[in-house]
């Protein structure tokens, strides 16, 4: 695959697969650009499909850098590509990064695709739907133990128990095993991003039509979060897929790739469909 070294001296890893409009994909934390396969093989017999590996994931380098930095790389890597207008899809940690994308280049987006994804992860008085900041920093502080367990342990807790009992998810385990883990810093930075980030503002600046995708059983982002969100973004988009928890991509890619192109060959409000 090929890569691109930017100003903040990452190496990203990176592909570019099939022709037409673009679609752009960002996977979340401790996976890497590998999670979204089951996507470009369909999206690219009629999209061109970009995907990267963020830092320290995959065979992008590592080097610490800000939320904002990741973004300003992105960008320059999608300008280098001519991909604009885009349409992003951002999972759990990718939503983040795509929000803050969106900050610093709304004119580069087409569309916008969040899946198990908020603008906030952790819990707050205005907001008690996140995560509780000690089971991130519990999680944190366990990944200097015994690091490819935990990692291993997290990947499973985000599957539901019907989806780790099926067969989608025994070749899931075996796909993992031949893939190298994250860094361990990496993830280590990325939890504190998690922790603090509140990109609840930049969601209300979106103009470009939104779509959220969740599993209804997600644990990380729960449709009580998405109904709050629909306070900053009513005419979004919003569908769930039952029996399912973070990665619908990944236990259902069939479905999930249905519902986003019928998403992305809509008018420029989106279709306006809910899946309560």
């Amino acid at each position: 695959m090929p890569n691109i070294k930017t100003n903040t001296g990452i190496i990203w890893d990176y592909e570019v697969k099939g022709e037409g409009k673009d679609v752009f994909f960002i996977h979340g934390w401790g996976v890497d650009m590998r999670i979204w396969n089951q996507q470009a093989k369909y999206f690219s017999r009629n999209y061109r499909v970009i995907r990267v590996s963020l830092p320290g994931h995959g065979e992008t380098t590592f080097k610490e850098a800000t939320l904002e930095c990741m973004a300003e790389d992105i960008f320059s890597i999608l300008k280098s590509l001519n991909a604009v207008p885009v349409t992003v899809i951002g999972s759990s940690l990718g939503g983040l990064v795509a929000l803050k994308l969106h900050s610093i280049a709304p004119d580069l987006f087409e569309k916008i695709v969040f899946v198990g994804a908020l603008p906030k992860f952790t819990a707050s008085e205005d907001f008690p739907f996140g995560l509780d900041v000690a089971r991130i920093r519990k999680l944190n502080g366990q990944l200097a133990g015994n690091y490819p367990s935990i990692i291993n342990i997290f990947f499973r807790s985000l599957f539901t128990d019907k989806e780790r009992q099926s067969r989608r998810f025994h070749w899931l385990q075996r796909f993992r095993r031949d893939i190298a883990l994250p860094q361990m810093e990496a993830l280590s930075k990325y939890l504190a991003i998690l922790e603090t980030e509140d990109l609840r503002d930049e969601l209300k600046k979106i103009v470009v039509p939104v779509q959220f995708i969740n599993g209804r059983e997600d644990t990380i982002c729960s449709p009580k979060a998405l109904e709050y969100l629909k306070g900053f973004l009513p005419s979004a988009s919003y569908v769930y897929f039952d029996d399912c928890g973070h990665f619908p991509f990944l236990s259902k890619p069939y479905e999930f790739n249905e519902v986003l192109e019928k998403f992305i060959k809509s008018g420029k409000d989106g279709d306006g469909s809910r899946s309560e």
